[in-house]
């Protein structure tokens, strides 16, 4: 195989900073503003660099130096705003006490200790275990219609289509109670069913206990419907053990080695993606097999710049004070 060089600005397209989904999510940070919180992610960033310089106390404790200037100038802010945001993330009465500035005097910069955003205290126990919704049904009680609106209810299940485009035997798919050997598909087989093929198939059991093991299956279920999250996994079984050729993705037919490789790549962070993206979608859609199977597809070449986008959105360029 021949690979290409990286040209230009195409070097930097890897770099990311990180903010914790705790900040984000956690009931203790609610009220910690978001440019507090992208701050915490830039600190966050400079750890890697006092590693590297072997900036430790006698304690062994990691501290790093990031002047108001640079606050200033990665903000795009003015000072004033730069000194509330770290009083906002110190330790004093009204900060949040993840970090801690010592000063060092005689024109020497402040030394910033980055403190844990977890603790080692047990969190509270719910009373009772709530069940999580299923995704939105897009489309009405009424199936005899082509097309269909998409439900805006969040307590709902993933989306059901019924068009020209399914079998009376596709319809089998949304079950729950979906056996293995089930065909939804012609191009479709367990490896089960047709003996002389084994050799070529991957076991339908190990592939479905690989397929969990990759996107954290547990994990996944404890935020999502496991419902939903059994469709999910049986999808990319199917096209993992077709033993067809190509498989059709959008408009084009692609080779399914390259599909299947593509789905092979799916962690619990893609998954997290899709989802998402189908609770925040009110497209019409018909062929709801195909639509899911082409947001799978998708989901590691497109998950970078999706989140890119929503935190453009979300921490939009602050103006100069």
């Amino acid at each position: 195989m021949s690979f290409d060089y990286y040209y230009g600005d195409e070097s930097n397209q890897f770099a990311f900073y990180r903010i914790p989904r705790q900040l984000i999510t956690g009931e203790d940070f609610k009220k910690l503003s978001t440019d507090a919180k992208l701050l915490y992610g830039l600190l966050l960033d400079r750890m890697g660099l006092s590693a590297k310089n072997g900036w430790y106390d006698e304690a062994g404790r990691v501290y790093i130096y990031y002047t108001l200037d640079e606050i200033q100038e990665d903000l795009n802010c003015g000072h004033e705003k730069a000194v509330r945001l770290l009083a906002e993330l110190d330790t004093g009465k009204k900060g949040f006490g993840l970090i801690e500035r010592v000063k060092q005097g005689q024109g020497r910069p402040t030394k910033i200790y980055v403190k844990r955003f977890t603790t080692r205290t047990k969190p509270p126990q719910p009373a009772a275990p709530q069940e999580v919704p299923r995704l939105p049904i897009f489309g009405s009680q009424d199936f005899g219609k082509s097309e269909v609106k998409s439900s805006e209810k969040q307590k709902s299940r993933l989306p059901v289509f019924r068009s020209a485009d399914f079998r009376k035997s596709d319809a089998s798919y949304i079950k729950s109670n979906q056996t293995d050997l089930s065909q939804l598909d012609p191009s479709i087989h367990p490896s089960v069913s047709r003996p002389s093929e084994q050799s070529g198939l991957i076991d339908r059991w190990n592939c479905v206990r690989e397929v969990k093991e990759n996107i954290e299956y547990a994990h996944l279920c404890t935020e999502f419907n496991q419902k939903d999250v059994d469709e999910m996994v049986e999808l990319i079984t199917d096209i993992l053990c077709t033993t067809q050729p190509t498989v059709r993705i959008g408009s084009e037919n692609i080779p399914a080695e390259q599909v299947k490789d593509r789905l092979q790549r799916l962690d619990c962070g893609h998954m997290e993606y899709v989802f998402d993206c189908l609770r925040r979608s009110t497209t019409q859609v018909r062929n709801i097999r195909a639509y899911l199977l082409t947001a799978l597809y998708n989901a590691p070449v497109t998950i970078n710049s999706y989140y890119q986008a929503a935190a453009q959105h979300d921490f939009p360029r602050p103006l100069l004070e």
